[in-house]
């Protein structure tokens, strides 16, 4: 699909649709990231309502994990919320989620929220570029861990489907990825390098990556339903990072056209539960505005499609040298 700036607008002036309704989430557990403001905040007081068996936030920062959790019990009465602390931007940090993740007794949605735009180059502590690790490699990671849980939960409960839903952005429409980054052996190791990264791109590079990814993963996995969502350009705090006149561009755009964090978080909510009716055409769907739409031309052209299958192997490889328990979840269920 081609994507226009003018259809940009249009979709952004044309209002979001309401909330989904009629799911019921009763005995479920969810497992949201990145939950402590913004549109993960948002959606996880949209789940709450609904009445789960448990909801789980995890947030990167312990005091304002805790003030969205008491915020989350107070404006929404549910009480059974649990906060879970972890830094995608860290591998160590991510893989301390496997014990809590295996003590849950079921796992039926797993919302994929946290995420960064960087602005300048930093490098983290695993030796990724921030947006590669936080936006990508740590969220897949993620996924891997929580693969046996939640394939045990489709197989206990029959009634649901278990859904993943990585939360992504129109703006992978827009990615400019170079055919050297097509032809390179190992992709993501290639954008690593700090002289291929440009601010401008990379958000959306990591947006159609995320795309990518979720495509590759659906694949395997025939009784979870694997999704994307972009919520639209919403007011929050992605893009506090951005200064001088890449702030005021963002903040001039943002009062003319963004929508609320709540209108966005709608869609969190859509392509967590939306179209239980419809489940085949969720999987590996890109979702937005309620409805699952064709994601970028790039990601189905013949080199999309061919990075696609580099970058699902670089990352399986990736992800089983890094630890020891994602390498067996790889080899069982992955390969």
């Amino acid at each position: 699909m081609k994507f226009t700036y003018e259809q940009f607008q249009q979709d952004q002036l044309g209002g979001m649709p309401a909330p989904v309704e009629g799911v019921s989430l009763t005995g479920q557990t969810i497992l949201i990231t990145g939950a402590n403001i913004g549109l993960g905040f948002e959606a996880a007081k949209h789940f709450a309502n609904r009445g789960p068996g448990k909801l789980v936030i995890v947030c990167r920062n312990e005091k304002k994990g805790e003030d969205a959790l008491e915020r989350i019990r107070s404006e929404t009465g549910f009480q059974n919320v649990e906060l879970w602390i972890a830094d995608f931007g860290s591998f160590e940090s991510v893989k301390a989620l496997k014990s809590k993740i295996d003590a849950l007794d079921r796992l039926d949605i797993l919302v994929e929220n946290a995420g960064i735009a960087a602005y300048d180059y930093a490098e983290t502590k695993d030796g990724w570029e921030s947006s590669l690790q936080v936006n990508v490699l740590g969220p897949a990671y993620h996924i891997v861990l929580s693969l046996p849980k939640l394939l045990k939960t489709a197989k206990n409960h029959p009634e649901t489907v278990p859904r993943v839903v990585v939360v992504t952005s129109g703006l992978h429409h827009w990615a400019n990825i170079t055919p050297e980054v097509v032809e390179a052996a190992k992709p993501l190791e290639f954008m690593n390098v700090k002289d291929r990264y440009n601010p401008d791109n990379r958000y959306n590079e990591s947006k159609a990556l995320e795309v990518m990814f979720v495509r590759a993963l659906q694949f395997h996995l025939p009784s979870v339903t694997c999704c994307t969502v972009s919520p639209g350009f919403c007011h929050s705090e992605l893009n506090r990072g951005a200064v001088g006149e890449r702030d005021e561009a963002i903040k001039n755009r943002a009062k003319q056209l963004a929508h609320t964090t709540e209108e966005g978080s709608r869609q969190l909510l859509y392509a967590a539960i939306g179209q239980r009716d419809r489940e085949k055409e969720m999987r590996a769907g890109y979702v937005t505005y309620s409805k699952v739409s064709e994601c970028s031309d790039f990601i189905l052209s013949e080199e999309g499609q061919r990075l696609e299958k580099k970058m699902w192997t670089e990352i399986r490889g990736l992800l089983a040298e890094v630890d020891g328990e994602a390498k067996d979840v790889v080899e069982k269920y992955l390969s």
